[in-house]
């Protein structure tokens, strides 16, 4: 069941872990002890939502319970303190957040910066991918990025080629799925789609504002 993320709920607060890219270690004959790569490395995000209307504390109850169901997704939207910078050289703005007079708005309120693009095609399980970019913006290590869905964080980049446009950026976790040539790399817009592990309780009277905080893990 795909779920969408209420609104106008607010993000209190947010953090985020990259899980599973070890094994338990293996001891050898000699009593040594290695670390066992693995390629299957997933996020866990600790968020806590807050609803400041009632608009907003009627749609995270609502929220709360279909997250509760055995099968439920949902692509949450991932909190960045620094982005790249737009084709202009200014840093990108937070989100495009949804204007406020809408009642059921579900995403973003603009197209995401499309100033990214994969210069050659990304393979399941890629380290890194080949970026078209603005000549006035660059990743760095650090930066986030979303395709298709799947949230990947920049930990190396380099210049192809010395060219002031196309560069190879690593990522980790690898590259899920097949994506071609073109396709944006989502740069502010960040998403990532989830299920839920566990969360607090609705607290239903008594106390406004209550932040409810729920632990997410990257669905697959």
């Amino acid at each position: 069941m795909q779920v969408s993320f209420p609104y106008p709920v607010c993000v209190q607060t947010s953090s985020m872990d990259l899980d599973g890219l070890r094994f338990s270690p293996f001891t050898n004959i000699d009593n040594e002890s290695f670390g066992k790569p693995a390629l299957n490395g997933f996020w866990r995000v600790d968020m806590s939502l807050i609803g400041l209307s009632q608009q907003a504390q009627l749609a995270l109850s609502a929220f709360h319970t279909q997250m509760k169901a055995a099968n439920a997704r949902c692509v949450i939207p991932v909190i960045s303190q620094w982005r790249p910078n737009d084709d202009s050289g200014r840093m990108l703005t937070h989100n495009y957040p949804a204007p406020e007079w809408t009642f059921d708005h579900v995403g973003f309120a603009a197209e995401p910066f499309d100033g990214f693009t994969l210069r050659s095609a990304a393979s399941h399980r890629d380290s890194y991918i080949d970026v078209n970019k603005p000549t006035l913006s660059q990743l760095w290590p650090g930066h986030y990025i979303t395709l298709g869905n799947r949230l990947h964080q920049v930990v190396n980049v380099s210049a192809i080629g010395e060219s002031d446009t196309a560069i190879r950026v690593s990522v980790m976790p690898n590259i899920r799925g097949n994506h071609n040539a073109g396709e944006i790399v989502v740069v502010d817009q960040l998403a990532l789609e989830v299920t839920c592990v566990e969360s607090d309780p609705i607290t239903n009277e008594g106390a406004r504002m209550n932040p409810v905080g729920f632990s997410f893990v990257e669905a697959f």
